[in-house]
């Protein structure tokens, strides 16, 4: 009987300690998923975008105008993927990007209750810029969804939209729309650069949209987790 007892709590013990140890490591794949009507759309809002600041008598000549054009559409529509790590040291969250095996850019570090988004260099030893994100009096709607629900990694995730409103730009407001998981203690600024602190919701999958050109997505899935 004593065998059993401390054979449950043995087991009792390694079910709780699973449960309170938090990954440490995210790779997620970003890529721009696109279709016909999302590309025709953007090529209308090009072109009004080029048209603005196009002048006859000017520099832009004809040649110049359909160069800016295709550089734009091909921008936004034939980005090869990247991969974005996001890897935990105490408090602190280190984000880099690679693509095809080598790191491009830089480190990015950010804390977990603010929004100083601190530019290292390669060697993460020289911290070269600072910028407050939540310094901007941005506006959001947010829409939680408990209903629509998916395991991703064996977490447990429901839907959250966030509309961040932008009056002046072309392309609309903003559209973040996310599964996440709150069984993962980390702010959705830990993967996204957002100007609002939502603390202990961690995406786990995202697809970005400007509401006038939604046929163009920029998608991140998570493809590994440790």
């Amino acid at each position: 009987m004593k065998f059993w007892i401390i054979l449950i709590l043995s087991l009792s013990i390694s079910v709780i300690y699973g449960q309170d140890k938090q990954p440490k490591k995210f790779v997620f794949k970003k890529s721009i998923v696109s279709n016909e009507s999302g590309i025709s759309n953007l090529e209308s809002k090009t072109d009004s975008l080029i048209d603005t600041s196009y002048k006859p008598n000017g520099k832009d000549s004809v040649l110049n105008r359909s160069f800016k054009e295709i550089q734009m559409t091909k921008f936004l529509t034939q980005t090869p993927e990247t991969e974005i790590y996001v890897e935990i040291e105490n408090d602190s969250i280190w984000r880099f990007t690679k693509q095809k095996g080598r790191m491009i850019g830089d480190y990015f570090m950010i804390k977990k209750n603010n929004g100083i988004l601190n530019y290292y260099d390669k060697s993460k030893s020289i911290n070269y810029k600072k910028h407050d994100l939540f310094a901007h009096n941005d506006k959001y709607q947010i829409i939680k969804n408990r209903k629509d629900r998916k395991e991703i990694k064996g977490f447990d995730c429901y839907k959250l939209t966030i509309i961040k409103k932008d009056k002046e730009s072309d392309l609309g407001n903003t559209v973040y729309e996310m599964y996440v998981t709150e069984q993962i203690e980390l702010p959705i600024h830990s993967v996204l650069n957002l100007s609002k602190l939502i603390p202990n919701i961690f995406p786990m999958e995202i697809k970005i949209w400007g509401e006038k050109l939604s046929g163009i997505i920029e998608f991140y899935e998570l493809i590994e987790i440790e």
